[in-house]
């Protein structure tokens, strides 16, 4: 290879190199959606969301997931009775079943504050994509909850 030559491959291998330094460096800075961006935008693609409903289901969709957060610090700081047996062999079982009465209470209020938030944001949606995103979400939301209580009870027998 001639001087030249090596001189063009230097310096297109460093251009290349910086290049994809530089490339790498972009993409480990680009800020990462979180869940509920994903699932936003996901909806105003599915349900052909215009911006102004956009926007609403938003706003709605932040004030739901405050909400939300708290009920999942709730759920978390529960005496959960899944771990009863392993930590508490001598309780009584009263208070098992007074504690799944509060962790079914508990449970049950995440689920109609979630079944309210998604009967909210299919009333701002256009002709019948509202009923539609109802059909296409209560059942996977039901289901979640019957795998819940499922894994509870096998839990609870073991």
């Amino acid at each position: 290879m001639t001087p030249a030559g090596r001189i063009a491959a230097f310096v297109f291998l460093t251009a290349a190199a910086a290049g994809a330094a530089l490339w790498a460096t972009r993409e480990s800075l680009r800020p990462r959606e979180s869940p509920q961006e994903i699932g936003l935008r996901w909806l105003k693609d599915e349900y052909h969301l215009d911006d102004t409903t956009f926007e609403k289901v938003s706003a709605l969709h932040r004030d739901y997931f405050r909400q939300c957060d708290k009920m999942c610090r709730q759920i978390n700081e529960a005496d959960r009775p899944l771990l009863w047996r392993a930590r508490h062999r001598n309780r009584q079982p009263s208070e098992l079943n007074a504690q799944l009465a509060r962790d079914q209470s508990v449970c049950g209020d995440c689920e109609k504050a979630a079944t309210e938030h998604l009967k909210q944001v299919a009333a701002l949606m256009p002709g019948e994509s509202g009923q539609r995103f109802l059909e296409d979400i209560l059942p996977v939301m039901q289901q979640q909850r019957r795998v819940h209580d499922e894994n509870l009870s096998s839990n609870i027998r073991r």
